[in-house]
């Protein structure tokens, strides 16, 4: 790669040098401006860069740079971690947008695929289920129906619900232990609801259940997190208690034995943040945790789902709590992250109104919702 520097007396006249001597594929690095210290004009300095070898990469013909060449008008700075961050999104959502495609392309010209079965596979991949997995199960019912059966779109439906439904492990209600309290722990990325969904989950035992139920935040790092559930628990008469540090924790944990379910609220973490992950972890076995929960929200990105279920793996969760489902348009995700994580899912939460906006996780429910791309159809 061949870098240099163009002064000229303004951007429009260093682009036209820069044309004249790089051509079109000219990369724009860094420009500024300077004043002259012997004529004290102003002055610009643009710093180009050009790729010499003949198999030029096509982001060096990037739109960006082509409209700033054609509008003689320059960034003040280079690309920011937030604009590559929001370009990464982009180009993400592109392949996956193209997987999806592919998958439909797939199923549409294969002729030994019966139209109805085709039709299955669109609306299966158009409601966020995975093509590899989407034409997995189709080729089963290919494979598993007769001929004529085809034909019986209600057949079909409650063939295809069936497999969804198979493929899903529900962790049921809580187990208790005797003698001693039952300590549950919610984790996960920050943004998902872990606060909220702790105190329903607080509420639905105490009220419903009739259990003895504490509650801890060791969520120091948000005040208004901490504010919130202490909140909460002073309007339900439900004991809160802040632990900030593990001493704290320990401590608070065993002042409540006499509880039968404590449940711990955690700080969001980002899944790239292994130095966070590794000292919750520690605070976790401290605590003796029974139950650890991820919390993961329905209406995060497939592929940001994979990389927070694969970094919080360190944790060694047990189960999967799905927040926002009122807020999702689709719902395959569960069914991908079923497959791909073979956890169980315990609770689903679909709305902010506390307790009546959770639910114990159901497999009818969660496989109707998947086949029909609509929370609670049944």
């Amino acid at each position: 790669m061949k870098i240099k520097k163009f002064v000229a007396a303004n951007q429009s006249a260093a682009f036209s040098e820069i044309k004249k001597e790089f051509g079109d594929d000219a990369i724009i690095l860094n420009s500024k401006s300077f004043e002259d210290e012997d004529t004290g004009r102003k002055m610009v300095e643009v710093t180009a860069a050009i790729d010499q070898s003949q198999d030029r990469k096509i982001m060096f013909k990037s739109p960006l740079n082509q409209a700033v060449r054609s509008s003689g008008k320059q960034p003040k700075d280079t690309v920011s971690s937030v604009q590559y961050s929001n370009l990464q999104k982009e180009v993400d959502y592109i392949s996956e947008r193209l997987e999806l495609l592919i998958g439909h392309i797939k199923y549409e010209n294969l002729p030994h695929i019966p139209k109805p079965l085709r039709q299955l596979v669109k609306d299966l991949i158009n409601n966020g289920v995975a093509p590899s997995l989407s034409n997995s199960m189709i080729e089963d019912l290919l494979v598993s129906m007769k001929g004529e059966d085809f034909l019986n779109s209600e057949l079909l439906d409650e063939k295809l619900h069936s497999k969804i439904k198979n493929k899903l492990q529900i962790a049921g209600p809580l187990k208790f232990n005797k003698g001693c309290p039952t300590v549950m722990v919610i984790v996960g990325p920050t943004g998902v609801g872990k606060t909220t969904t702790l105190a329903k989950i607080a509420a639905m035992y105490k009220y419903t259940h009739s259990r003895e139920v504490a509650l801890i935040s060791i969520d120091t790092y948000r005040i208004a997190a901490m504010d919130q559930l202490k909140a909460f628990a002073d309007i339900a008469r439900i004991p809160f208690h802040a632990a900030y540090d593990n001493t704290d924790l320990q401590e608070i944990v065993k002042s409540l034995q006499e509880t039968d379910l404590i449940l711990i609220d955690t700080a969001g973490i980002n899944p790239r943040d292994m130095k966070k992950m590794v000292a919750l972890k520690e605070t976790m076995r401290l605590a003796k945790a029974d139950e650890i929960h991820l919390a993961l929200s329905l209406t995060t990105a497939s592929k940001d789902l994979r990389n927070i279920t694969k970094s919080f793996k360190a944790l060694y969760y047990n189960a999967l709590i799905y927040t926002k489902l009122d807020e999702a348009v689709s719902f395959g995700d569960i069914l991908n992250m079923a497959v791909e994580n073979e956890k169980e899912i315990s609770f689903i939460t679909n709305g902010q109104n506390i307790p009546d906006d959770i639910g114990y996780a159901d497999r009818n429910e969660l496989a109707m919702s998947i086949l029909r791309g609509k929370y609670g159809v049944l």
